[in-house]
């Protein structure tokens, strides 16, 4: 019993170390009811958390009566002792492109000097990034704004900040066989690799007025596919396919779904308000633009 006493108090422990690390000094503070209501713990287990905090000096709070009560003064460094990790990890593509490179090199000297650590995971298919979201193996995911609209509507994701346009990719666009130029046309096979919700939604407004064959198509063959003749096209980034000069021949598309496409946007579980609060206090999105101008220019060098 006093085992189960010793885990419940521990996890209350973290969860208030989460909350008091996001606050600053001067807020309000929630009650201890609100606070055991979020977690689902006793006052008494709440309580006790509390005043550990307090004798570690950790916290210092301050009662205004009717007013409620204020946090005083942190101790970052005290309350980040009782988190069980102090890493992050966020998952994002690959870093194939200079625009994947800038944007990984951006995040890290975001995070640079920060009282939590960044570990990037790269991978590929926002389906992927999104499953390991779901089962707690990455802390928060890098989707384009096209992505993250459909996901927050359909998945149990927060968006905890959109990019400016031209930070994802410059432009999806149509990737067809060399010096063709129908680009869609009644008959056509087009590959889609369902594993990118970009591909897969980009794919479908684009041929809702013609009569066309979806062929499943893994990402990595689509080149050799349309160089066979086994696909006629596909939706591609269309950074990867000029730095590679990969021997296709590509067309932009313009529409509103392609410009959203170019943002990059990052999502964390519903509800994960520590997350949420510590990725938009530590992500400087001026920062990490300029870190990513800079690596497509060459100015600097990716570090990833």
């Amino acid at each position: 019993m006093r085992e189960i006493q010793y885990q419940k108090k521990g996890i209350a422990l973290i969860y208030l170390a989460k909350k008091f690390f996001t606050l600053g000094v001067g807020d309000k503070i929630p009650t201890v009811d609100e606070l055991c209501s979020e977690t689902n713990t006793s006052r008494g287990t709440m309580q006790s958390a509390l005043e550990t905090l307090k004798d570690d000096q950790a916290i210092t709070t301050i009662s205004k009566g009717h007013m409620g009560t204020y946090l005083v003064d942190q101790d970052q460094d005290k309350l980040l002792n009782y988190l069980d990790d102090r890493n992050i990890v966020c998952a994002m593509p690959l870093p194939y492109t200079k625009y994947y490179e800038g944007l990984s090199t951006g995040f890290y000297k975001s995070f640079e000097d920060k009282k939590l650590n960044l570990n990037l995971a790269y991978v590929n298919g926002s389906v992927n990034r999104l499953n390991g979201l779901n089962s707690n193996r990455y802390d928060f995911i890098v989707t384009s704004g096209l992505t993250a609209d459909y996901l927050i509507k359909n998945s149990d994701v927060d968006l905890i900040t959109l990019f400016p346009q031209k930070t994802y990719v410059s432009e999806h666009v149509i990737v067809h066989k060399k010096d063709k130029n129908d680009f869609i046309y009644d008959g056509m096979s087009i590959g889609v690799d369902s594993n990118s919700i970009d591909y897969r939604l980009l794919t479908q407004e684009i041929v809702k007025n013609h009569n066309v064959k979806m062929i499943e198509t893994p990402y990595n063959q689509i080149v050799q596919r349309i160089e066979n003749g086994s696909i006629d096209a596909a939706i591609w980034n269309r950074d990867e396919v000029v730095e590679k000069n990969y021997p296709v021949s590509y067309g932009s598309i313009g529409s509103e779904s392609i410009k959203k496409s170019s943002s990059a946007a990052l999502l964390c579980k519903r509800g994960n308000t520590f997350i949420k609060e510590i990725v938009q206090k530590y992500v400087d999105i001026n920062r990490i633009v300029d870190v990513q101008k800079k690596v497509i220019s060459g100015k600097i060098l990716p570090e990833y």
